[in-house]
């Protein structure tokens, strides 16, 4: 009986720690999406990272230390950075996939200049704006200090107002 005893609240235990993650995986989901997104991942792609970081959050969980969310978003950042996986083919008689169903509410102009962008500028700015985060999360995120963090920040802020700049003077 004294054996029962310890297993029971062992497995309860085990039950919270899977509530109180997936109410905080809940929570980033989309934003990780939308990182994977903005770092050049297809709609799937995206989708493989997000499934992926979590496994991954899951399985590290106990080295966490900090905020749910600048610490899955650092695991998303890291496996986009990384060169895309090689899947095999699909065979031909299936279906191709659906059109990409995400649609921005962001300028296109907007989008076509953060596009252009280096990915780790564009992240630094999508993370800081866009998903608004303190620049201290996004230094965590990009694995740099504070103050190089905000130098990133400056420069991508730079490169986006000349390449919209340059945009408006090809457009006139």
């Amino acid at each position: 009986m004294d054996l029962l005893a310890r297993e029971i609240p062992a497995a309860s235990a085990e039950a919270e720690a899977r509530r109180e993650f997936e109410l905080e995986f809940g929570e980033v989901s989309r934003s990780a999406f939308l990182l994977a997104r903005h770092l050049g991942r297809d709609t799937d792609a995206a989708r493989d990272v997000v499934q992926e970081a979590a496994l991954r959050a899951w399985r590290y969980r106990s080295s966490r230390a900090g905020d749910f969310r600048p610490w899955f978003l650092a695991i998303v950042y890291r496996l986009c950075r990384g060169p895309m996986p090689d899947w095999l083919p699909l065979p031909r008689t299936w279906d191709r996939p659906a059109h990409d169903p995400i649609e921005s509410a962001m300028d296109s102009e907007l989008v076509t200049a953060l596009r252009s962008l280096a990915p780790r500028q564009r992240a630094a700015l999508w993370l800081r704006y866009c998903d608004d985060l303190a620049t201290a999360d996004v230094a965590l995120i990009l694995h740099c200090t504070e103050t190089a963090a905000k130098q990133l920040l400056l420069r991508a802020r730079d490169a986006l107002r000349e390449r919209l700049r340059s945009e408006e003077e090809i457009d006139k």
